[in-house]
């Protein structure tokens, strides 16, 4: 019995392993543009890591960071599961709303916006500053899409590899990012990752499917049903939408792409 108990047990930690934010890291805040202030917060394996995964969540991106990493919204697909990156050997990097959005949150039209562009490049000169031999990978969700698919399409050059999980590609009254354009050269550094179930009516799969194909972008199919139900629900970390109960399965999709990536795109001795 106590056999079973135990082995009942370490599943249940290798499940979860990676079910929780970061909170062993450093809190970064700097003037991003002027009169607001922008904080991260890092965590890294080593001080030069391979690559530095920079994390943009859904919703609001209000993550209110401390000391103690984010204080607010865990259950988010990308905030929850940012420990399997430090685990697999990269820097981790968690991304708060600036100090104007603190109050309102970061909406479609912020994101798509000049002032997000300038506090990304903000953001993406601090990390570069920390780890300058690293290669750089933007990774989000949701509406975080929205702010990823701003620097792929206005300043690529930012970052190496681009990667959109659930992209807001557009219905009802958000603007998302259903006309992405994905510059000439950043098709092969892109990857797009959906749910066939995810029932949120701004990131249906086959918005991300066909966004994916117009752009001619690396595509990535889960397949889960768990949890949603209500309209909230459905849009919300806990479901299809946020790739619940295929997680390890979407991080390691996306993890062999993105070595995949850095091989095929490793600068020549």
């Amino acid at each position: 019995m106590k056999r079973f108990c135990y082995a009942v047990t370490a599943l249940l930690v290798a499940a979860h392993a990676y079910a929780a934010p970061l909170d062993h890291g450093d809190l970064v805040s700097f003037a991003s543009r002027a009169g607001v202030t922008q904080s991260l917060f890092i965590e890294s394996p080593t001080p030069a890591p391979p690559l530095v995964v920079i994390l943009y969540s859904g919703g609001d991106g209000t993550l209110q960071l401390d000391e103690t990493g984010a204080t607010e919204m865990h259950g988010n697909f990308v905030i929850r599961t940012a420990r399997y990156w430090v685990e697999h050997g990269y820097a981790t990097v968690l991304v708060d709303a600036p100090s104007d959005r603190e109050r309102a949150g970061m909406n479609d039209y912020y994101r798509r916006g000049k002032d997000a562009l300038a506090d990304q490049q903000a953001v993406i000169e601090q990390v570069r500053k920390r780890f300058p031999t690293s290669r750089i990978a933007l990774v989000s969700t949701s509406r975080g899409t929205v702010t990823v698919g701003n620097v792929l399409e206005h300043a690529p050059g930012l970052a190496d590899l681009y990667v959109l999980t659930s992209p807001e590609s557009g219905g009802m009254r958000h603007p998302g990012i259903a006309d992405l354009d994905v510059p000439k050269g950043y098709e092969s550094r892109t990857l797009i990752v959906s749910n066939e179930h995810d029932v949120c009516p701004v990131s249906t799969f086959d918005g991300g499917k066909g966004l994916a194909s117009r752009n001619k972008v690396a595509f990535v199919a889960e397949d889960s049903s768990e949890g949603g139900g209500d309209m909230r629900a459905n849009c919300g970390g806990h479901s299809p939408h946020g790739f619940l109960g295929v997680e390890q399965k979407t991080l390691d999709d996306i993890n062999d792409w993105m070595r995949q990536r850095l091989v095929a795109t490793a600068p020549s001795e």
